[in-house]
């Protein structure tokens, strides 16, 4: 075993130092690969896996910087993200100006409008239905009016 050791030893160090550890010692090799090798080889992968998630977001974020990519602001996600930003008093989407109401000028037809509607339908659909929701998804009075008149309109 002390041989076969050795002759791993020399594609894989690590691991022929364990068969010969295991060879000489049969109980430590088992402590060593419990509390030295395995941890060791655990950390290792765990810090490879975060280098390669972090590899992956820069070359996205690279890509995505150097494309040529339209930009653009969806003013219902924007006027969602500010009603539900603000209090009743602060802003109220149904009676003060409405953001929804904007355009993309650069996208040439309005099927992001009734897209976007959907999926907003779709995400609050059971926040909307139940109310003992309400709070947790951050809906006040007035984000429940808005969201009922966007899925009145898309049940028509």
């Amino acid at each position: 075993m002390l041989f076969v050791g050795g002759v791993a030893a020399i594609f894989n160090p690590l691991i022929g130092v364990g068969i010969a550890a295991k060879a000489l010692l049969p109980g430590v090799a088992g402590l060593a690969n419990k509390y030295g090798l395995r941890p060791a080889g655990e950390k290792l992968s765990k810090l490879q896996i975060d280098k390669e998630i972090k590899d992956a977001q820069d070359k996205v974020t690279s890509d995505f910087e150097h494309s040529s990519t339209l930009r653009v602001i969806n003013p219902i996600l924007q006027e969602l993200e500010f009603a539900l930003r603000t209090t009743e008093s602060e802003h109220d989407p149904l009676v003060d100006p409405n953001l929804a109401q904007g355009s993309i000028p650069e996208i040439e037809h309005e099927r992001w409008r009734e897209l976007t509607e959907i999926a907003v339908c779709h995400v609050y659909k059971e926040a909307y239905d139940n109310p003992a929701l309400h709070q947790k998804a951050g809906l006040g009075p007035e984000d429940i009016r808005w969201l009922k008149t966007m899925f009145d309109v898309r049940t028509r």
